[in-house]
């Protein structure tokens, strides 16, 4: 029997903190949802890193092609390429496998880097408006 696997991407903008050696890296992204798995798409450089929310580890580098430019083209890139990689990810590794391994890179970046600073909605609206309330 074939898992069903539920899958979102947020037009929203976070504010997710991946694990590094050292300490814990605040950094802007998209929430990428695949069942009861989180993860974050930041831009970075040509690529988008994607990474697993609650553990803040990293899973892939996805480069990102140079015909995406905008805003509708990002969203559109994750939903078709990115997705479909992670699911096939979890597929090949298995749901539960999956998890028991974000549980253990979970723990280790709590015990080398003390507790994770929580993921928070960025307020991004001021991009979309037409005029800014600035005076020039």
């Amino acid at each position: 029997m074939h898992e069903l696997y539920t899958v979102s991407v947020s037009p929203d903008a976070y504010e997710f903190n991946l694990a590094l050696k050292d300490k814990w890296a605040k950094v802007a992204g998209h929430l990428l949802k695949i069942n009861e798995f989180k993860f974050s798409a930041v831009p970075i450089k040509n690529t988008i890193r994607i990474s697993e929310v609650r553990s803040g580890a990293k899973l892939i580098d996805v480069r990102v092609p140079d015909n995406i430019q905008s805003y509708e083209d990002t969203m559109m890139f994750l939903e078709l390429n990115v997705v479909p990689r992670l699911v096939m990810i979890i597929k090949k590794i298995g749901s539960e496998k999956f998890n028991n391994q974000v549980n253990e890179f979970r723990e280790i970046a709590i015990k080398n880097l003390g507790k994770k600073p929580a993921t928070k909605k960025l307020d991004t609206n001021w991009l979309k408006e037409d005029k800014s309330g600035v005076l020039h």
